[in-house]
């Protein structure tokens, strides 16, 4: 049973450290951001088990990680608010020429990875872009210039 309420704690421990850490996506995060969240499972994991190191324990544990990821997506879905705290919400950080350096700090994002999005959309320079917004999963999206 300890080992449940372990996995459960471990992984609200994870998902507040994935919300501090910032919101790279999976393509945008530097490999020093992807050895950081394996270190943070593993360590974890060892918390969760222990010394049991059955396969009923690792069963449990899966089972325990996967049923917490349902409940957090079912209370998502119910609570607006609830989805906000675990997700985040969209950020303009370029608007109409004027970089929101405040919210770029915040997010951890750099001008280069904004420019990165604004070449992937097609377009060359900064004075084409009407906003820059970071999503909910770290992906910049790109509103160009002209667009209503």
């Amino acid at each position: 049973m300890t080992v449940i309420i372990h996995a459960a704690v471990a992984y609200l421990v994870l998902l507040l450290a994935v919300r501090l850490i910032g919101r790279r996506m999976a393509s945008m995060m530097a490999p020093f951001d992807i050895v950081v969240l394996f270190l943070f499972g593993g360590a974890l994991m060892s918390a969760v088990l222990g010394n049991d190191h059955s396969m009923v324990a690792a069963i449990s544990v899966v089972f325990t990680i996967g049923l917490m990821h349902i409940g957090v997506s079912a209370l998502k879905r119910r609570s607006p608010r609830f989805g906000r705290v675990v997700d985040g919400t969209p950020v303009i950080i370029y608007e109409r020429g004027e970089w929101h350096q405040d919210r770029m700090r915040d997010l951890r994002m750099l001008e280069s990875d904004v420019m990165a999005a604004v070449r992937q959309n097609g377009l060359m320079r900064l004075e084409q872009v009407r906003y820059a917004i970071v999503e909910r999963d770290g992906k910049v999206s790109i509103i160009p210039e002209g667009d209503d």
